[in-house]
């Protein structure tokens, strides 16, 4: 599961409610996420113009900057 607040990515363990790790990969406030549909990465988009791949465990794997908010 994850989480959102301002420029921080929170991963929980959905089973026990635990926080796995907390990500920092954006400058400015995180404003989506969204999981792939084999569970394996998962994207971030923010204020900051950018979109973030990271996979499972939090690694970021790519970073898209774009010319408006995501």
């Amino acid at each position: 599961m994850l989480v959102a607040i301002a420029d921080f990515i929170f991963v929980y363990d959905a089973l026990s409610g635990e926080v796995v790790t907390r990500i920092r990969g954006h400058k400015d406030t995180v404003f989506c996420l969204a999981y792939s549909k084999d569970g394996q990465r998962f994207a971030s988009g923010g204020a900051d113009n950018s979109v973030v791949i990271w996979s499972s465990e939090g690694q970021g794997l790519l970073k898209y900057t774009h010319n408006d908010k995501i």
